[in-house]
């Protein structure tokens, strides 16, 4: 019999190829990293619960990749080509941190910019790297907690930029303290990219050369005394078949096991990858879900709806911030990269068959009545793909973008009546998007006893805001601005930008009452 993955572990690794694109990756590089550590993870001893976490932990590895995209592009313009450029390199070293920046900056125009840019990264590289760590692994425990994995997974999440040397972060543990599921999927990670890249005798070689600074020794040995047996499955002709046959030896089943979850984690790691698309995907599940009951439609469809608004911009993330926050016109090779999200999320989604009918929604979310959309440039889709694409445009309406303010009710309305006075919009869908029942709006009562100013505060921070900007925006001062968010940030339990930005959006507080 044919092995099979359990719903959850099949639509987890599916979307998985998702962070694989973050970080410039191939598809696939993930299945290819649990795959090697399982065999890893066994070379070295771990018993059958530890190479569970392993598995688990691997495959969850770059969940938080797009928690300090923002920063990111900051510094170097591309944050996935620097993800991509900083992939295998010894952060502990100096010179190949250089010689990294260069090549996160090799798009910049202008050798003097690239020169001038590359020096001012490197003189933030040492409290940047401090803050991609504390952001990457603090979102990373928070996902790891939404999706109900095993502690020692959720440990790993918050420990994967650590050192054996001490010298990571966030906590700077050091040798043993980091926990073997930890210092296996280290290993794995750098070695599947390495032998990707390079071959296995390199793979091996680099981990041996880092073993004791970077990586744990133990598991750096296992490497080298397994290699041809733990990199044989890799050079099998499906990657996917390879982690099935893996993966299905770790189900996760029952009722906590809500396939559900996983989608709404990787719509807010889609949306996390840009400032101005916080919590996006949830307003448009939302919305289509009450024009979707206004509607009359059955439940079952309904869920399918939902799925499909929170997923339709998984493909964002394979596209810099730089390009989502820029507040001059696009240029035509940015309008590519726009469009090519959604083909990006096809082939994401269209990746686990759990998933099929959610992807022709999803995917269907930017074309228009008229052909003018993209990715396909299609005239006829289907009704709930109509009803959906009506919610997206409505709530990106409604929402700031780096060129505009959020708009008005009115309007957004008007401008959505535009849109299928020019035959791009469907009529009944606009009408049940605007005919929607509002819910109730939010409870007065705050999460963990946030002040009023506190979430105030908490909602400009978490859109990139500088303190001296948020006290301009408040009529108070940077250093009032400052109190308050060191206020919140301890009620809330979290030491960054991108883990405050995620509580306000799971607890709903992103958007004001008026809007």
């Amino acid at each position: 019999m044919a092995a099979r993955l359990d719903p959850w572990t099949e639509v987890l690794a599916a979307l998985s190829l998702a962070t694989d694109l973050a970080n410039g990756h191939d598809y696939e590089k993930t299945l290819r990293s649990c795959t090697l550590a399982v065999g890893l993870a066994e070379a070295a001893g771990l018993d059958e619960t530890q190479v569970r976490a392993v598995f688990h932990a691997t495959m969850l590895r770059f969940i938080g990749c797009t928690s300090f995209a923002h920063e990111e592009s900051l510094v170097f313009g591309d944050d996935v080509a620097a993800r991509l450029a900083f992939a295998t390199t010894d952060l502990g070293d100096k010179g190949e941190l250089w010689r990294a920046g260069g090549e996160a900056m090799r798009g910049e125009p202008g050798a003097l910019r690239r020169l001038a840019r590359r020096s001012v990264a490197m003189l933030r590289a040492a409290t940047g790297l401090r803050d991609l760590f504390a952001s990457q692994c603090e979102v990373g425990v928070r996902f790891g907690k939404r999706l109900s994995v095993d502690d020692a997974v959720v440990e790993a999440l918050g420990r994967i930029h650590e050192r054996w040397d001490g010298s990571g972060g966030p906590a700077g543990l050091r040798g043993e303290a980091l926990g073997s599921v930890v210092s296996v999927v280290q290993v794995a990670t750098l070695a599947e990219l390495l032998h990707h890249r390079f071959g296995a005798e390199a793979a091996v070689e680099v981990a041996g050369q880092r073993s004791g600074h970077a990586l744990a020794p133990e598991v750096c040995r296992a490497l080298a005394a397994h290699a041809p047996a733990l990199f044989a499955p890799l050079r099998l002709g499906s990657a996917w078949d390879a982690f099935v046959a893996i993966g299905e030896r770790f189900p996760m089943i029952g009722p906590e096991r809500e396939v559900d979850e996983v989608v709404e984690v990787f719509a807010d790691v889609a949306d996390l990858a840009s400032v101005y698309t916080l919590g996006h995907s949830r307003a448009v599940a939302e919305t289509v879900v009450a024009a979707a009951r206004e509607q009359g439609r059955p439940a079952s469809e309904i869920g399918e709806l939902r799925h499909a608004a929170l997923l339709h911009d998984l493909g964002r993330v394979a596209v810099p911030a730089s390009v989502w926050e820029k507040r001059e016109p696009l240029t035509a090779a940015d309008w590519e990269r726009v469009r090519l999200h959604a083909y990006y999320g096809q082939r994401i989604l269209g990746r686990a068959p759990a998933l099929a009918r959610v992807a022709e929604l999803a995917c269907a979310d930017h074309e228009r009545s008229d052909g003018s959309g993209y990715p396909r440039g299609v005239s006829s889709s289907p009704p709930g793909a109509r009803l959906l694409a009506a919610a997206d445009v409505w709530c990106a309406m409604r929402e700031d973008r780096p060129h505009r303010p959020a708009l008005s009710d009115a309007q957004a309305r008007q401008e959505l009546r535009a849109e299928v006075a020019a035959g791009r919009l469907d009529v009944e869908a606009v009408d049940a998007i605007l005919g929607r029942t509002r819910g109730g709006g939010r409870s007065a009562e705050t999460p963990v006893g946030l002040t009023a100013r506190e979430i105030e505060v908490l909602r400009w921070v978490a859109r990139g805001d500088t303190n001296k900007e948020v006290a301009g925006r408040l009529g108070i001062s940077a250093r009032t601005v400052g109190h308050h968010l060191a206020h919140a940030y301890a009620k809330i339990g979290v030491s960054t930008r991108a883990a405050a930005a995620l509580f306000i959006v799971e607890q709903g507080l992103l958007q004001t009452d008026e809007g």
